[in-house]
């Protein structure tokens, strides 16, 4: 029950991180606010526990199928 709400909260931060990475490329890094900043900032560390914790490439014993 509680791996689902984990995810959850990753992808709420996930995606807003991605998105303000695109608009700083786009726009310029200078237009983020502190926020966009922080997440942007947070990115790496985002990526890195959901490939770690929920990715089929990089998750050991948590994705193996149940029996």
């Amino acid at each position: 029950m509680r791996r689902p709400l984990l995810l959850f909260g990753l992808l709420l931060l996930l995606f807003p991180a991605v998105s303000a990475l695109f608009t700083g490329l786009r726009d310029g890094f200078a237009t983020l606010a502190v926020w966009q900043w922080a997440l942007v900032l947070l990115l790496p560390g985002l990526v890195w526990l959901w490939y770690r914790h929920f990715s089929r490439l990089g998750c050991r014993d948590g994705c193996a199928p149940l029996r």
